[in-house]
């Protein structure tokens, strides 16, 4: 149990000391979702993205998109509980129709945001989601790259097993191609998240083409089945001082 807890990213050794603990199970459940959440965040420094809800998006970053995507990923899995209790030959597991969301535009656009009010309802709608950066995973599993406390095999675990994943800024800072390493670990994850049944919402600043040059059409195409894609619009929103 100590193990399992470690791997959703809360420290069991403070969790049982804590005096607001609570003492309904799905009640702790839930907070250990929303520690595993907000700790995701904050080692892919992003913490003060933590207070983006759907509520806070504007119509330009889809927020009834992002608000139907995880729905129909919480239904199958509420769908999915109640089939285990059945006998194994009895049970008709759902899969969710749109596995891959592919939330795209240009730099600015809000895209992150969006994704990660996409995650913080989802630990609402009780999923157990994770975010982390594309080149950010991709370093940890360097040699002795991985943050602190953490295997390579741990930080594998935690982004493989997600019930959503927030794969932010595929393929960027790549240089418009990719090394073995990049395409290898990049495959690894997104087919065990697919043969598992589990959902990833992606962010990119690039075209399908301009994925498919990086990370090859086989896996470009993997990206874009059972996906939906969805274009956020608009001007930058950091209104950066140009010159």
């Amino acid at each position: 149990m100590t193990r399992i807890l470690r791997n959703r990213g809360l420290d069991p050794s403070n969790a049982f000391q804590t005096e607001d603990r609570p003492d309904d199970t799905e009640a702790y459940q839930h907070e250990v979702y929303r520690q595993a959440w907000i700790n995701s965040l904050r080692l892919s420094g992003h913490d003060d993205y933590a207070r983006f809800t759907l509520d806070t998006l504007d119509a330009e970053q889809c927020p009834d998109v992002m608000r139907a995507f995880v729905g129909q990923l919480a239904a199958a899995q509420r769908h999915n509980r109640q089939q285990a209790k059945l006998p194994e030959h009895e049970r008709r597991i759902l899969r969710p129709e749109v596995r891959h969301l592919i939330a795209h535009g240009t730099t600015g656009s809000g895209k992150t945001v969006a994704a990660a009010a996409a995650g913080a309802f989802a630990v609402q709608c009780g999923l157990m989601a994770r975010f982390v950066s594309h080149s950010k995973y991709l370093d940890w599993l360097r040699p002795d790259r991985a943050p602190s406390g953490l295997t390579q095999t741990q930080v594998i675990e935690r982004y493989e097993r997600c019930d959503l994943l927030i794969l932010d800024d595929l393929c960027n800072e790549l240089d418009g191609y990719a090394t073995n390493h990049v395409r290898t670990h990049t495959s690894n994850l997104i087919t065990a998240r697919l043969n598992s049944g589990r959902a990833t919402l992606f962010t990119t600043n690039l075209d399908f083409a301009q994925v498919a040059e990086v990370l090859g059409d086989r896996l470009a195409s993997r990206i874009g089945g059972q996906a939906k894609p969805v274009k956020m619009a608009g001007n930058d929103r950091r209104k950066p001082i140009t010159w």
